[in-house]
């Protein structure tokens, strides 16, 4: 007996058996680094110019879809790129609900005067510029 595959059977075989360590979860799903750091690949992992960046442990994002030993994810700030499937896995809902977490607020200090925003864009608080050197004369020479 002949087997015969077609082939968006054998692609999708081929699909299911790359997506191994991704089989926890589902597409959507938070994962996060597993390994001390994994690099993170904007384009795909054979880009030209390396990794553009190292995620480290326990840094979250979803998965798009996985895609031959790499991962197409969503980073937590809105990036895509590639990361090696053997160094993400299913993250924690403790570790998701910290990380996505927001930040506390600010404490309000207790002075008794006003506050001031330095790091403004107010004009009022941008140091007026140096005054520019006077012109000195055109010496004039004799032929």
């Amino acid at each position: 007996m002949k087997l015969r595959l077609t082939f968006p059977a054998a692609l999708a075989l081929l699909t299911a058996s790359c997506a191994s360590s991704i089989t926890q979860g589902t597409i959507g799903d938070w994962y996060a680094v597993t390994a001390a750091q994994t690099p993170f690949y904007r384009y795909g992992p054979q880009q030209g110019n390396g990794p553009d960046e190292q995620l480290r442990k326990d840094a979250i994002m979803k998965v798009i879809r996985p895609s031959f030993g790499y991962v197409k994810v969503q980073l937590q700030d809105g990036q895509s790129g590639y990361v090696a499937s053997e160094d993400i896995g299913l993250a924690s809902k403790s570790l998701v609900a910290e990380k996505l977490a927001p930040p506390p607020p600010k404490v309000a200090s207790q002075s008794q005067g006003e506050e001031f925003d330095l790091n403004s864009d107010d004009p009022r608080l941008v140091a007026p510029p140096e005054p520019l050197p006077e012109a000195s004369p055109t010496p004039k020479f004799r032929y």
